[in-house]
């Protein structure tokens, strides 16, 4: 499922995951949550190839709202074959690094729908995630790589935000 896999990384990106935790006791009131939403549309990029790693994606509601589900979608076709590889994920907290994980994909070559990946044939996705209501207002931005087994980049999609 590493298509899947990669939308949610890319969701808990632009949804700032879990960088900066509160007491879920200071956020309890309706009220106090709706000042916490992100202050504009999160934005996303192509931080790769322009031409062999373009992509379309989708992110609804868009600014995602603390405490909601947020939800996301992207096609792309990919530029060479994928059996096994890895999501390389980073996220940063007002320009700190918050989070640096690497998502192993395609374990044995297969797993889901998406496993394996055909150069040329075009991938859609789409996952859904919770933004969790702790998150501390600031600056929050995020990559996603998606890497073949040869070591390949397949994809890369930059998301940034900024919570209020």
């Amino acid at each position: 499922m590493p298509a899947a896999h990669l939308l949610t990384a890319i969701l808990l990106a632009a949804t700032a995951a879990q960088a900066v935790p509160v007491p879920e006791a200071w956020l309890d009131a309706d009220s106090f949550l709706s000042m916490f939403a992100f202050k504009g549309p999160v934005r996303w990029s192509n931080c790769g190839d322009p031409v062999t790693q373009s992509f379309n994606g989708t992110i609804t509601p868009n600014p995602p709202m603390r405490g909601q589900k947020v939800a996301g979608s992207f096609t792309f076709v990919p530029d060479a074959d994928l059996t096994a590889g890895k999501i390389s994920l980073d996220l940063w907290y007002n320009g700190s690094p918050a989070l640096k994980v690497p998502l192993p994909i395609c374990k044995g070559g297969k797993g889901s729908e998406y496993c394996p990946m055909k150069k040329g044939v075009k991938v859609t996705a789409a996952s859904s995630t919770a933004v969790p209501k702790y998150l501390q207002p600031g600056h929050y931005n995020g990559t996603a790589i998606l890497l073949n087994q040869d070591n390949h980049q397949m994809l890369c999609i930059q998301a940034e935000g900024d919570m209020a």
